[in-house]
C-alpha cells in the first residue's frame, strides 16, 4: 500500500511544474504588460478570500475543497459553480459576474457571429494557461498574441455530421 501511494503522490507532482523561477519570470512579464490579471497567478486561500470578500463567506469551504487556484477560477463560470457546491441561482450570477470582471474575461454573448473566434485573444489565452505543465507555464500573453496574430480562426473539424456517398 506504500508503495501505490508513493506513485499517486509521484503522478500528482507530474501534473505541475515545480519551476518557481519560470512561474515568477511569467508571471511578470504577464503583470507588466498590463493585459492580464494578477488573479490568474493567485493560490487557492487567495481565491477563497476573494469569495468571501464578495459577501459569500458559506462558500469558501467550496473553493478551498475543489482546490480552485487562480488557474481553475479561469473555468468557474455559471455552469461549473454547482458542481462546486454553489446551488443558489443569485449566487451563482454573482459569483460569476465577479469572476469574469477580475480575471477581465468577455461577457458570453448569445448572438456572437460563428465567423468570429469563439473568444477574444485574452480569453484564448486564459483557457491555455489554465492547464497544467511546463509549456503552460513558459507562455505568457505576449509571446501568445504575438504567436497567433496571423493565424486564421480555424473551428475545430470533426467527422461528425459529414454525409458519405458510397
Amino acid at each position: 500500500m506504500a508503495n501505490m501511494a508513493m506513485t499517486m503522490a509521484d503522478l500528482q507532482k507530474l501534473g505541475r511544474t515545480e519551476d518557481n523561477v519560470l512561474l515568477e519570470r511569467t508571471k511578470a512579464r504577464d503583470i507588466e504588460c498590463g493585459e492580464v490579471s494578477g488573479a490568474l497567478y493567485w493560490s487557492c486561500d487567495e481565491v477563497a478570500d476573494f469569495i468571501q470578500m464578495l459577501g459569500f463567506p458559506q462558500y469558501r469551504e467550496c473553493f478551498l475543497r475543489n482546490k480552485v487556484d487562480g488557474r481553475r477560477l479561469i473555468w468557474c463560470d455559471a455552469s461549473h459553480l454547482p458542481s462546486l457546491g454553489i446551488t443558489d441561482f443569485k449566487h451563482i450570477m454573482s459569483i460569476a459576474k465577479s469572476i469574469r470582471e477580475i480575471l477581465q474575461i468577455e461577457k458570453p454573448y448569445w448572438n456572437r457571429s460563428i465567423t468570429l473566434p469563439y473568444a477574444e485573444a485574452l480569453g484564448r489565452y486564459l483557457e491555455q494557461r489554465s492547464v497544467m505543465g511546463r509549456r503552460s507555464d513558459e507562455l505568457d500573453y505576449v509571446s501568445y498574441t504575438t504567436d497567433t496574430r496571423d493565424a486564421k480562426f480555424q473551428p475545430v473539424l470533426t467527422n461528425q455530421g459529414v454525409i458519405t456517398w458510397y
